[in-house]
């Protein structure tokens, strides 16, 4: 299956061959902001930032054979891995596209989720403008985001411990790299209020996660996140820093794995419905 992508993207090939130990990391931080759509059968979803395609099959079990969920992931090769794989639910497509300028037709989704796909957005304002502009009235939208690094140990504890084996420049760039860029929570509300969304909540939450064995951590920890990302472009610093994270996992690991705590902002806003539309027109208007 790899070896039949149409291009072998690091992320990618990380993303299916590590698949379950990360959604077993993610699941729990993705959970709140599918809740908090309150998604029901019949409803059309967009999920930003979908990857290889494991955050889809839940928001299609909540809105049912009849409701459907597009899938829209900005790498093709994960767009392809998606697509191949044969669990997938039937009311689920998939789309390759930039959240900011990808065409969405107006008013012709109940919903918008993401789980931490929003923070790459090169023009954020725009990309929440045109996710907006596709609800229809009394949408939602509900994400999940990375809060500061210095806040997530899941990030936080890796870099520590690699860190004797690191350049001090890289460990300033990824307090400051693109997955912590929605870390304020005043930004966000800003951005979300600036294009016409309502109700804006940003509710911190916190999870101990793990992605099971020791082993599987050390691997995931060392493939994602804030330290994979500085050993994707660096494999030459990959063995001293691995060794040294395996030794501080070690010293957390439990029967059941190495936990880590997580610190997230879930978010969730809605478009105005149609009263509420012409409620304001009336107010203007008098």
């Amino acid at each position: 299956m790899v070896s039949t992508l149409p291009t072998l993207d690091p992320k990618v090939l990380t993303w299916l061959e590590l698949g379950e130990q990360i959604e077993l990391q993610l699941a729990p931080l993705g959970r709140p902001a599918i809740e908090a759509l309150g998604l029901g059968p019949g409803e059309r979803v967009l999920d930003v930032g979908c990857g290889v395609g494991r955050t889809p099959a839940a928001l299609a079990e909540a809105v049912g054979l009849t409701g459907g969920v597009v899938g829209l992931e900005l790498l093709p090769a994960a767009v392809e891995a998606a697509r191949r794989h044969r669990g997938q639910p039937p009311n689920i497509s998939f789309e390759c596209g930039d959240a900011q300028s990808f065409p969405l037709q107006p008013h012709s989704l109940d919903a918008v989720f993401s789980r931490f796909g929003m923070m790459f957005f090169d023009e954020p304002r725009a990309a929440f403008a045109n996710l907006c502009q596709a609800l229809r009235p009394g949408g939602r939208l509900s994400f999940v985001c990375w809060r500061a690094l210095e806040e997530n140990e899941l990030d936080a504890l890796p870099l520590a411990a690699a860190a004797p084996h690191l350049p001090q420049e890289l460990l300033r760039r990824a307090a400051q790299s693109a997955p912590f860029s929605l870390s304020d929570p005043e930004q966000i509300k800003r951005l979300l209020s600036e294009v016409g969304l309502l109700g804006v909540r940003v509710d911190a939450h916190d999870t101990m996660v793990s992605s099971g064995d020791l082993e599987s951590m050390v691997e995931v920890c060392s493939r994602v996140g804030a330290l994979g990302a500085i050993l994707r472009e660096h494999p030459d610093l990959r063995a001293r820093a691995v060794a040294a994270l395996r030794a501080a996992l070690a010293q957390r690991d439990t029967p059941s794995g190495p936990c880590l705590r997580a610190a997230t902002w879930v978010v969730s806003a809605r478009v105005s419905s149609v009263w509420e539309h012409h409620r304001q027109l009336g107010a203007i208007a008098e």
